[in-house]
């Protein structure tokens, strides 16, 4: 039976009136009159006792009008619980970002928007560049930050943040502290704290090197870039890093970053799923971490 027909009959019981019945539900009285005799059919029983004065229910009716009700009762409650849950979801927000260039944004969330928008409930997830794509691609996601690469904006709606310079990391004592920007050919001689073969500093790097045809000196590839930061801090090798984001992770008083004679830059930013609507949450976590982007200068 229709949710629609056991509406028409708990409103004309409740009124008593079919007219009365037809003007709430907003349709005509003859299509309440119609659902109501097809309904007692389908039951095999009267629900109204009817006279040109009165419509009163029959013992039948009523006991059909207090399982109506309950019916109607727990589907408005489930609308409800639906439209509630819609509504939290709506303000939660899963991120995952890359270890790199991370460190910026997890200070911006939890400095900034956790105090400006306590309602927003989010997740951070660290994780690589593959692993964002996958798990947006999965639904795990609601927005990943990562290194905008090339084709980016084919597979997915981006949001671009912030512009960075490739860096080399070194010790404050080690003889190429002094220079002002390093060639190619200078990192070359120099022992390497390398990054694993998935990450965009190394893929930038690998081609600098190899187009100049030079092998580079792998020290170590560490997995952690905590690991990466203590043994340039201990002037183990030399390293690269993204802008000035190591500051944020390390002690930045015993290392110096020199920018390349030619320039490497990368673009930083937000992507998700192509054409998929986001929650407020996101939408309010794109506009902050944009607006306190705006006096960066890159």
């Amino acid at each position: 039976m229709e949710i629609r027909k056991l509406q028409y009959f708990e409103s004309v019981a409740r009124l008593r009136n079919f007219t009365r019945a037809a003007r709430e539900l907003h349709v005509s009285q003859p299509t309440i009159t119609t659902a109501i005799k097809r309904m007692e059919e389908e039951l095999g029983v009267m629900l109204f006792v009817r006279d040109k004065r009165s419509v009163v229910l029959t013992c039948e009716g009523e006991i059909f009008l207090g399982k109506v009700q309950n019916i109607l009762d727990q589907i408005d409650q489930a609308v409800l619980d639906m439209q509630r849950l819609s509504g939290e979801q709506d303000w939660t927000v899963n991120i995952g970002i890359v270890p790199i260039s991370g460190a910026f944004l997890t200070s911006v969330l939890f400095k900034g928007f956790s105090s400006q928008y306590p309602q927003v409930c989010y997740k951070i997830f660290e994780v690589g560049t593959y692993g964002i794509m996958d798990a947006i691609d999965a639904d795990q996601l609601d927005l990943g930050y990562l290194i905008l690469q090339d084709g980016v904006e084919e597979r997915y709606d981006i949001c671009r943040i912030r512009k960075l310079e490739l860096k080399v990391l070194v010790h404050k004592e080690h003889p190429l502290a002094a220079k002002q920007r390093l060639t190619i050919e200078e990192i070359g001689q120099e022992k390497l704290i390398y990054y694993p073969d998935h990450s965009f500093i190394r893929k930038k790097m690998d081609a600098q090197f190899q187009r100049c045809g030079i092998q580079p000196k792998i020290l170590i590839e560490p997995v952690q870039m905590i690991s990466v930061y203590s043994l340039v801090q201990n002037n183990v090798g030399i390293s690269f890093c993204l802008g000035d984001i190591y500051q944020s992770l390390a002690r930045t008083e015993q290392m110096v970053s020199i920018p390349l004679a030619e320039p490497v830059y990368c673009e930083t930013g937000f992507v998700w799923k192509k054409g998929k609507r986001l929650g407020e949450g996101a939408r309010k976590c794109l506009a902050f971490v944009q607006e306190q982007c705006q006096s960066i200068l890159f």
